[in-house]
């Protein structure tokens, strides 16, 4: 499928002026207070508690996308500053989040499944990956962002980006602003990056289906 590329690389100019709170509020998303506040404390729920992973063959698509974007497919360590907290990596998981769905216009693919970065027209996969692309920028480690494909209650496969806060996977969606704990979202996992070498995959052997309203 053809693709035209962003004319504005990074995520520093491809945020500019939509990570303030009044963009926040066009998009629904903030409030008078910060936005992690009403966050119920959680006890450890990163996807690995709640069910059983077996090693699997790439995806061609992933495999094909590693060799486009080398880069992307890299082990990057945590350059975060250590002085942030969990909150301020919700917030900006959630502008990611945010700004990614803005950016990019909704088209399948067209012939085979094509995975790629610094797109303005894309599928699932292409969101997850360009919202991981832009929290590796801001440096957030490798081990800590993981596509995940899923199948949704209509039983289609969906791609999401799991994102490690505080010791849970948040699952950031092209189909919705909010970020949920991937427990909490409508889904059943199916395929998971693994979290220590991007190039590598695991089946989800026990699922599990979580039925949440939006």
């Amino acid at each position: 499928m053809e693709r035209s590329i962003r004319n504005v690389p990074g995520i520093a100019r491809a945020m500019r002026g939509i990570l303030g709170a009044a963009a926040l509020a066009m998009a629904g998303s903030v409030a008078a207070t910060p936005l992690w506040a009403g966050e119920p404390i959680r006890q450890v729920n990163v996807i690995e508690t709640a069910v059983k992973l077996a090693p699997r063959r790439p995806l061609i698509a992933h495999v094909r996308f590693c060799l486009f974007y080398a880069d992307q497919c890299v082990v990057r360590g945590d350059r975060r500053d250590p002085a942030r907290s969990a909150a301020d990596h919700f917030n900006e998981a959630l502008q990611v989040n945010w700004a990614v769905n803005r950016a990019i216009t909704p088209r399948p693919d067209e012939g085979f499944d094509s995975w790629d970065v610094d797109v303005t027209e894309g599928d699932c996969e292409d969101y997850a990956l360009q919202k991981r692309k832009d929290l590796i920028a801001l440096g957030w480690p490798t081990s800590a962002l993981r596509i995940a494909i899923a199948r949704t209650t209509d039983g289609l496969y969906h791609a999401v980006l799991l994102v490690e806060i505080g010791g849970v996977d948040y699952a950031l969606d092209n189909l919705t602003s909010r970020v949920l704990p991937w427990s909490e979202t409508p889904y059943t996992f199916l395929m998971l990056q693994d979290r220590e070498d991007p190039r590598a995959w695991h089946t989800v052997t026990h699922e599990l289906r979580y039925a949440r309203a939006n």
